[in-house]
């Protein structure tokens, strides 16, 4: 029986990694069913991002690693505009989860809950995963030719 009954978790899943795989991974572990937001492109402008992927292309790539490593997995997938997307707006989520780099953001995700009305969510955190040469796996270093989307080193 899993820990919670709707988790909500999200990014930008630009190339989509060992640590993209874990995060999913550990939502799906921890609740029947989980609400992920990937962030649109809109918003990947206004960070000053630059993705090799769109939006569509990024949503695919979720779903079709989802249907295949958890399958009869209930999922949803949403476009984020902003950090929180559902997670602000949505009253059956139980817990979001967060890595490390970003667990930062959960009070002020809750205080807009509480601002909507909503109960706050509990924040479920994920530890990063390290590359061969023991620095977190990222999407910008592997634009960069330094790691594989599975943490080995390039150079």
């Amino acid at each position: 029986m899993s820990k919670y009954k709707r988790a909500a978790v999200g990014g930008t899943f630009d190339i989509l990694h060992i640590g993209h795989k874990h995060l999913l991974g550990n939502s799906f572990q921890i609740s029947e069913e989980v609400v992920i937001g990937v962030t649109s492109d809109n918003f990947v402008n206004k960070l000053n991002k630059t993705v090799f992927n769109n939006y569509d292309a990024r949503t695919n790539n979720i779903r079709d690693f989802i249907d295949s490593t958890f399958p009869n997995s209930k999922y949803d997938v949403y476009k984020l505009d902003d950090y929180f997307g559902p997670a602000s707006f949505l009253e059956n989520i139980d817990v979001i989860v967060l890595t490390s780099e970003n667990s930062h953001r959960l009070d002020s995700l809750n205080n807009t809950r509480q601002s909507n009305g909503l109960k706050p969510l509990h924040g479920e955190i994920i530890e990063l995963i390290n590359a061969k040469d023991g620095l977190p796996i990222s999407t910008t270093r592997i634009k960069k030719g330094i790691i594989d989307s599975n943490g080995n080193s390039l150079i």
